[in-house]
């Protein structure tokens, strides 16, 4: 289901940019990038291939690096809601080594929030440094043609820049929806743990789930290890040995890593060889 929501967002982002992107070419560029994104630290390998696939189905670079970007800032917003939820809860969950796993995720969230402010003024910014690129680009390049490539990376920046502005700021209806979609991507892959804890006998806190997965998606964001492999184990018996004995401690985080993460490898290989040989 988050890969039907996934390509749902793509393919929303994408209209509100003026590209008709089907539904199958969305979930395409959505499984395509699942191999990159699952072996490269922070899952920053994901990116470029969706914005590769969708320059293949016609959208502009700099428009596609908007939508493929725009995404981690709905992903920001949607955990800026839970953060919101937990705390006007009173729920006593930031305590403990949840705080410190809290505050690592909240400096997390505060790069990518300024990250998102910067892309929408990404084009004013980059005109008024435009003179200095020159010089040091044609510098590198020791001749006078490279100049004809600044004008044509001054066109994909506006065009980033002005895709950011439509998805985020001109477009109210977009912005809601591509929240309410964004909501339903991860939650489909926060109900993952709870189903296991149901399945093995046990009642599962739903709010506590869900909010100590987004923490620690936050964390794997800092890229340490390909997919955060090892630190996702580690965090897991960690924080939800207050749901299971320890005898089925390991079983669970062994089912829930291959579920998110070597399935996503498996789904991954697999269409990127397609994408490939095609």
């Amino acid at each position: 289901m988050s890969f039907v929501f996934w390509s749902l967002r793509i393919k929303l982002l994408s209209k509100t940019n003026g590209f008709k992107i089907s539904f199958v070419d969305s979930f395409i560029t959505v499984i395509s990038s699942l191999f990159a994104a699952t072996i490269t630290p922070g899952y920053v390998g994901g990116e470029p291939v969706r914005i590769k696939k969708l320059n293949d189905y016609g959208v502009p670079y700099g428009n596609a690096t908007a939508i493929a970007l725009g995404e981690r800032g709905f992903d920001s917003i949607f955990f800026v809601m839970i953060f919101l939820i937990i705390i006007f809860s009173g729920l006593l969950i930031l305590s403990g080594e949840m705080k410190t796993y809290t505050i690592i995720g909240l400096i997390v969230l505060v790069i990518f929030l300024s990250f998102l402010l910067l892309s929408i003024g990404a084009n004013n910014l980059f005109k008024r440094g435009i003179s200095w690129f020159e010089k040091i680009y044609l510098r590198i390049r020791k001749k006078d043609t490279g100049r004809d490539a600044v004008p044509k990376i001054i066109e994909q920046i506006e065009a980033y820049s002005g895709s950011t502005r439509k998805i985020f700021l001109q477009s109210p209806a977009t912005l809601l929806l591509g929240i309410a979609v964004t909501s339903l991507l991860w939650l489909s892959d926060f109900m993952v743990p709870s189903m296991l804890i149901i399945g093995l006998g046990f009642r599962p806190d739903y709010i506590y789930i869900i909010f100590i997965q987004v923490i620690l998606v936050l964390i794997s964001l800092i890229p340490i290890t390909p997919g955060a492999a090892g630190i996702m184990e580690l965090l897991m018996i960690a924080t939800f040995s207050i749901f299971l004995p320890h005898g089925y401690l390991i079983a669970f985080v062994i089912v829930w890593r291959f579920i998110t993460f070597y399935l996503n490898i498996i789904i991954g290989s697999l269409a990127i060889h397609k994408v490939v040989t095609k």
